[in-house]
């Protein structure tokens, strides 16, 4: 039982990380995998789209996709990262008990590929997924600016956890070019059929530049105690 509910119309901050924080998806088709689980995850159709998979050996993802998508979404994802050896989502429950749904057919899916490509068994995950409730304006913007910058962490190491991130744009292409993440949808506006919602964060910036600029001059005003789950 969760210390706090999911409630549809709420946002929340999901945290998953990898039993012994073996590093699965330091691999790029692990990585492409749970986006495509996140994909059709996301769906009251969920469970037909990856039947539909499962039982014609010449189905294509687009076609499972278009089975998701005459669903209804259970969650929106706002925001992502996915680390080697965890992944970040800021979400709002859509459908009532989406958002458990959806990360539990999301972590499913990308478990049964990776232990059939190592062949083996079992989760790949720690336990129950960890989960915050967003209860305030201010921390749903520093969570998308969290969530986005923590690819720092094997960027530029992890001193921008605890002092003013110096030279931004010199990392500030390979945040971009890291394909893991939507930080590349707000700053370049790539297309990403994750996303969806975004605009409650967005629309607070008068433009991406903006946003930018946000990512870029963050202060110790940063409270980390109150954004971070790991």
């Amino acid at each position: 039982m969760r210390k706090t509910p999911f409630i549809p119309g709420e946002y929340y901050h999901i945290y998953n990380r990898t039993i012994l924080g073996i590093p699965e998806f330091k691999e790029n088709n692990n990585c492409n995998r749970l986006t495509q689980a996140f994909l059709l995850s996301n769906s009251t159709k969920s469970t037909t789209a990856f039947q539909f998979l499962r039982n014609h050996k010449d189905a294509t993802l687009d076609e499972a996709l278009e089975i998701a998508r005459s669903g209804e979404k259970l969650v929106d994802v706002l925001c992502y990262a996915i680390m080697p050896n965890h992944y970040h989502l800021l979400i709002r429950e859509v459908k009532e008990k989406g958002a458990t749904e959806f990360i539990r057919k999301s972590n499913i899916s990308i478990a049964k590929y990776i232990n059939k490509t190592k062949e083996r068994k079992g989760t790949i995950f720690e336990g129950l997924f960890k989960s915050k409730h967003i209860d305030s304006n201010n921390y749903l913007r520093h969570l998308s600016l969290y969530i986005h910058l923590n690819p720092l962490d094997f960027i530029a190491g992890k001193d921008w956890r605890e002092h003013k991130l110096e030279k931004f744009n010199d990392y500030k292409n390979k945040l971009l070019n890291y394909p893991w993440s939507s930080l590349s949808f707000f700053l370049g506006g790539a297309p990403n059929d994750i996303i969806s919602g975004h605009e409650i964060i967005t629309d607070q910036f008068k433009n991406r530049d903006d946003y930018e600029f946000y990512l870029k001059s963050w202060t110790n005003d940063f409270t980390e105690n109150d954004l971070f789950l790991e």
